[in-house]
């Protein structure tokens, strides 16, 4: 989906003061607003932890039986005027990041054909399996359905379904009322939703693009801490994950995690002359606006002693290696192959991590009977076989086991394990302490015990 620019001219600030001033309420687990974690003492403390979380890291202690996958899905290059990154651009950070499975989600344009007109296989080490996000999804079809007949939205998805092609809900926020039977999942976490409830943050933001004091803290923090500035909105939607449980319950859904990275929130800042700056957005369509000091009385401290074209500030919040470290779908395959990513996907072997915060490469949540594995993430299980499910973190979190949506155990611990007497779709969620708060690492997918 189109990310916004997050800038907007001094008389439309002032229009969304009220906007600011009725922000929501803080998420579970949080201490700090938004704009309270750019703070730069709590930025270096979620950078102390963060580093202290990587040299605590251990091996775990059960293992799923398959190879760790670390996959970015709904990925943008090239596909619209609002994309700024290139698809060499994409495959370069995806190496930088250790991701080694890109699933691109072309914006749909009638010229262009998403599957044969994109890049598909592996590239230096990274499998590129092409789809589009398209009327509400995340859609990967195996062949191409460019001029399909699409009719309704169910013979879209079965269209796309059509010879072992997955899809799956997207930006579930704006339909938390569609069915989900037809899919293969939906996306349980998706930065740009994240970003899209942060009304105060959003405008605290942009004013701190026209003012002289905030403008070069805001600078030095994107450069100090690049990591913890991007992920400092960072929270637990806690009405997606309430539909995936719901509907879990009814037919298997694999969560999925959307980084919806376009590498389009650049902005600079530029004298124009000694009353106004030109603040510019870079994207594939590069646009600016014009402020001046009659609207804006930061803009003379900004200007004061730079020549007419002097850059004063040039701000990248997410090239596409910060998002793809940010968070990410782990995928569970016995090889790196296409074939392979589909299958775990159908079958909800996979989890989400964020894993800016600590790589989860190695997590597992498996069901056994005495030493023999019977099941992992995404499987059925019998009650009759007696299980008893375990989970193993590579660092000590708060975990929590779920049961049809609702905890009932939990634990300060890196293994977990569970007696089974009861029928239920259970499923896993790993949190840590940082700075204070509690954030979400680790979501599991779910283990269904019938």
């Amino acid at each position: 989906m189109k990310k916004h620019t997050l800038f907007v001219t001094a008389s439309l600030l002032l229009a969304f003061v009220a906007v600011a001033q009725t922000s929501s309420s803080l998420g579970p687990g949080r201490k700090y607003t938004s704009i309270e974690r750019m703070k730069t003492e709590h930025l270096r403390a979620v950078h102390s932890d963060r580093a202290r979380f990587a040299g605590e890291r251990s091996r775990v202690s059960i293992s799923t039986g398959y190879n760790d996958y670390r996959a970015v899905l709904h990925a943008h290059a090239e596909d619209a005027t609002h994309t700024g990154g290139t698809r060499p651009e994409m495959l370069a950070a995806a190496r930088r990041a250790d991701v080694q499975i890109v699933m691109l989600t072309d914006h749909v344009r009638p010229e262009r054909d998403f599957i044969n007109d994109s890049w598909r296989g592996l590239r230096d080490g990274v499998l590129f399996i092409p789809g589009a996000e398209d009327r509400g999804f995340l859609s990967f079809p195996v062949k191409s359905i460019k001029g399909g007949d699409t009719g309704s939205r169910e013979q879209y998805i079965e269209m796309v379904r059509s010879g072992g092609g997955n899809i799956f809900l997207s930006h579930v926020e704006e339909r938390s009322d569609w069915p989900t039977y037809q899919l293969d999942g939906l996306e349980i976490y998706n930065h740009h939703t994240d970003v899209k409830n942060e009304g105060a943050f959003s405008l605290w933001l942009q004013g701190s693009l026209t003012d002289s004091v905030r403008l070069p803290e805001l600078v030095a923090a994107l450069n100090e801490y690049p990591e913890e500035v991007f992920g400092a909105q960072q929270d637990y939607l806690g009405d997606i994950i309430a539909k995936w449980d719901r509907d879990a319950q009814k037919h298997k859904l694999t969560g999925i995690a959307a980084n919806d990275c376009h590498h389009n929130q650049v902005f600079t800042v530029t004298a124009i002359d000694d009353k106004t700056i030109e603040v510019g957005y870079i994207t594939s369509k590069p646009t600016t606006t014009r402020v001046t000091a009659d609207k804006v009385p930061g803009v003379a401290a900004l200007v004061q002693g730079k020549k007419p074209g002097a850059p004063i500030a040039r701000l990248d919040f997410d090239p596409y290696d910060r998002s793809m470290r940010y968070v990410a779908t782990h995928i569970l395959a016995h090889e790196l192959s296409e074939a392979a990513v589909r299958e775990a996907l159908r079958r909800g072997h996979a989890y989400v991590a964020h894993d800016w915060l600590c790589d989860s490469k190695g997590f597992a949540f498996v069901a056994r009977t005495g030493d023999r594995t019977i099941g992992i993430m995404g499987d059925d299980v019998k009650l009759d076989s007696s299980p008893t499910l375990s989970a193993a973190t590579p660092l000590k979190c708060k975990m929590k086991l779920i049961r049809n949506g609702e905890v009932i155990q939990t634990a300060n611990t890196n293994r977990m394990d569970f007696d089974v007497k009861t029928p239920g779709v259970y499923r896993i969620e790993g949190w840590l302490e940082v700075d204070g708060e509690e954030r979400p690492w680790i979501y599991s997918n779910p283990i269904y015990v019938r």
